[in-house]
């Protein structure tokens, strides 16, 4: 302070000085008009000495000020507070999907109805530049009609120091299937193709993967989900599941991709919770069409996926090939299930879908024009052409095809409607109340994410 205040007392002791020197006579030598401008010269120096150093103290604050400072980010959807240098960020989002279905029933009578079908809110952000946290919670109440109840969705941290490396360990979805990691954001249909059932979804383990400009790669170690658990103090199951892609094209406009996954379950003493069934890619029902019952005496499960995609466009492609091989604790139990589908989809508005050669899936549709902003949303149409076959032996699960088509209309990015037809085209379940059962139905909804 006594440094900054030496200026000016310099500076008053010379206007003083001035001043005296201009009223003690009439009589200025040039001398005196000299030692004058002298005095005047050095003033000038001080002051602007004095203003250089406010200049710097004050952009030193503003540094600091930036470099702490949270400040809100937004990416078109969603709002995140972030530090200008991203080390540090938090963000709350969430989905909401209202369902409505019409069922015409064939032999078993299906229940018209609307429910939640989603209600998610999640927060996520950055610690300490290199560690990415996930929190998501389900607030509908599927319990009863689904095999994903409400609860936990994804809980879990991310290291990316060794980016592209990147190491999680919590609840997340293990590293099978193509639709099966694809975001409930970005999928073609209501659901995901009765195939599906031969998938992990999520559980609590460790996962490594990596990426290249056209790869991808993970594998991970993983126990039960949060909800399950074992009776009378028995060992939970576990995985291993490792998934690798490869696009071999990969522009805007082109896009040609290949993967292969495979899994290995032991289930230990959560036998009891073994079991195949699926629903008519209808959600509202609380029929499930082909049901393997429960597996009590697996040993351990392998299961082996394929999987094709392409884009051309605005036209996509994709397809999968499942089996999931049952080993009995003796060799009169062993089972084979099988399951796949194709599907192929066309933006009438000629967007292009993004594909995330990181996760090796494709992304959300950008609508050229969103309503709203002067447009009328991107219009998609689609068909789906899927198969499960759970019958093996002494198992008689059933064997079903279904044909789906759909309507999509994406008003925003995060926002769209959808109309679905599902058409059960096979139901082979021998001596149950299901076989050849055909029922039809109608499903829409209202898909909104943040």
């Amino acid at each position: 302070m006594a440094r900054k205040t030496l200026p000016f007392a310099a500076a008053a002791m010379l206007a003083v000085g001035t001043a005296h020197a201009a009223a003690s006579g009439t009589e200025a030598t040039s001398t005196d008009l000299d030692a004058m401008q002298q005095r005047l010269n050095q003033l000038e120096t001080l002051v602007g000495n004095l203003r250089s150093e406010l200049d710097a103290e004050r952009a030193a604050r503003q540094r600091v000020e930036s470099a702490t400072l949270i400040r809100p980010v937004s990416d078109g959807k969603s709002l995140k507070f972030a530090s200008p240098n991203n080390d540090f960020s938090f963000q709350v989002g969430g989905r909401l999907e209202a369902d409505a279905a019409a069922y015409e029933a064939d032999k078993q009578a299906l229940g018209d109805g609307t429910d939640l079908r989603r209600a998610r809110l999640y927060a996520r952000g950055t610690l300490a530049r290199d560690f990415d946290y996930m929190l998501e919670y389900e607030f509908a109440d599927n319990a009863t009609t689904s095999t994903r109840s409400k609860g936990v969705t994804d809980a879990y941290l991310r290291y990316k120091g060794f980016a592209p490396a990147l190491l999680t360990v919590g609840n997340f979805k293990e590293p099978f299937g193509m639709e099966q990691l694809t975001s409930d954001n970005t999928t073609l249909f209501l659901e995901r193709g009765i195939n599906d059932i031969l998938t992990p979804g999520r559980g609590i383990g460790v996962e490594a993967r990596t990426s290249g400009s056209q790869w991808s790669a993970a594998a991970g170690v993983f126990g039960e989900r949060p909800e399950g658990d074992v009776s009378n103090e028995g060992d939970e199951g576990w995985d291993m599941a490792a998934r690798a892609t490869f696009a071999p094209v990969l522009t805007p406009d082109a896009v040609l991709h290949f993967g292969a996954g495979v899994r290995r379950h032991e289930p230990n003493d959560s036998t009891n919770a073994l079991r195949f069934r699926t629903k008519p890619e209808s959600n509202l029902t609380g029929v499930y069409l082909v049901d393997s019952g429960v597996l009590a005496n697996t040993d351990n499960v392998l299961a082996t996926g394929a999987e094709l995609a392409a884009l051309w466009g605005p036209l996509t492609f994709q397809s999968e090939y499942m089996r999931t091989a049952l080993e009995g604790k003796d060799a009169a139990q062993d089972t084979d299930f099988s399951g796949w589908y194709a599907q192929t989809a066309w933006l009438l508005t000629g967007e292009r879908r993004g594909y995330k050669v990181a996760e090796g899936v494709f992304d959300r549709v950008q609508p050229l024009a969103s309503v709203g902003l002067g447009g009328w949303g991107a219009w998609e149409i689609a068909a789906r052409l899927s198969e499960l076959d759970l019958n093996d032996g002494a198992v008689i699960g059933g064997h079903e095809r279904n044909l789906t088509l759909a309507l999509n209309w994406y008003l925003t990015s995060n926002i769209r409607l959808m109309l679905n037809h599902i058409q059960v085209l096979e139901l082979d379940r021998p001596g149950n109340a299901a076989d050849g059962d055909e029922p039809s139905i109608w499903g829409m909804r209202l898909h909104m994410d943040f």
